[in-house]
C-alpha cells in the first residue's frame, strides 16, 4: 500500500512539474508574423543585351529552429532535397527533410508575399529557402545558422532583409542569370543541365546579380498581446 502511495505522490508531483514547465513554455512563447516578400522590379535583373527583367523568388521552405539545426551547410556538397530547390524551385522534398530534423520546431512552404504565423522561445531562430529564379542553382537565405528571433528575452522586430544572403548550392555549372538555357524558366524539365559538382557557398560566380535587398524583403513582428481586461 505504501509504496502504491508514494508512486501515485510521485506521479503527482510528475504531473504537476511538467504541467507548470508547460504553462512557464507557453509563457516565455511569443508569436511572431513574418513577411519574404518579392520586391523585384519590371528591370532589376540587367541582361548583356541592355534589356531588363524582373527577379522573381520561388515558394520555399522556413523552419523555425533550436540547438544544433541546419536547413543546409556552407561547405558541403547539397543533398537531393535543396538541389530540387536551388534548381527548379521545388521546395517539397526539402520541407520533408526539414521537418523529419532534430531541433525543428515549426516547418512549412511559404509564398512570397504572404504573411506567416510561428510561436518561438528565447533561443529559437528562423532559417528559410527560396530559389532566385533566374539562375541555376542560386538561392536566398540567412546564414545557414539563422536569425535569432530574440535578442535575450526580448524578440526582435523590424526590416531584417540584410540578414539574407545570396547562395550557390554547387549542384549546376553557372550560365548568365536571366538567360541560360538550363535554368529554370527556360530548361527543357526539372533537374537539366550540366553537374558542378561544388559545395554549398556565398554565391561569387563571376557573374552579375542584382542586391540581394533589391529581390528580397524580410520583415519580421512580433505580436503583442492586449493588456486590456477581457470583458
Amino acid at each position: 500500500m505504501r509504496t502504491l502511495f508514494n508512486t501515485a505522490v510521485m506521479v503527482t508531483l510528475t504531473a504537476a512539474v511538467w504541467q507548470a514547465a508547460s504553462i512557464a513554455n507557453a509563457a516565455d512563447a511569443t508569436t511572431f508574423t513574418i513577411t519574404i516578400r518579392n520586391v523585384s522590379a519590371a528591370d532589376t535583373l540587367k541582361l548583356p543585351d541592355g534589356m531588363a527583367i524582373s527577379a522573381p523568388i520561388a515558394p520555399g521552405v522556413y523552419a523555425v529552429i533550436r540547438g544544433d539545426a541546419l536547413i543546409f551547410r556552407p561547405g558541403q556538397a547539397a543533398d537531393h532535397t535543396l538541389e530540387s530547390l536551388a534548381e527548379d524551385g521545388d521546395a517539397t522534398a526539402l520541407l520533408t527533410a526539414v521537418t523529419g530534423m532534430n531541433g525543428v520546431v515549426a516547418a512549412e512552404i511559404f509564398v512570397p508575399g504572404l504573411p506567416l504565423t510561428v510561436s518561438a522561445e528565447p533561443g529559437d531562430r528562423l532559417v528559410f529557402a527560396s530559389m532566385f529564379v533566374q539562375s541555376n542553382d542560386k538561392f536566398f537565405a540567412p546564414e545557414a545558422q539563422g536569425i535569432e528571433l530574440f535578442d535575450g528575452l526580448n524578440p526582435i522586430s523590424g526590416d531584417l532583409s540584410s540578414k539574407v544572403l545570396l547562395w550557390d548550392a554547387g549542384t549546376e555549372e553557372d550560365e548568365v542569370p536571366g538567360i541560360g538555357p538550363n535554368q529554370a524558366p527556360r530548361q527543357a524539365g526539372p533537374n537539366s543541365g550540366p553537374d558542378e559538382h561544388a559545395v554549398v557557398r556565398p554565391a561569387d560566380d563571376g557573374f552579375a546579380y542584382p542586391a540581394v535587398s533589391d529581390v528580397v524583403q524580410l520583415a519580421i513582428l512580433p505580436l503583442v498581446a492586449s493588456s486590456e481586461p477581457d470583458t
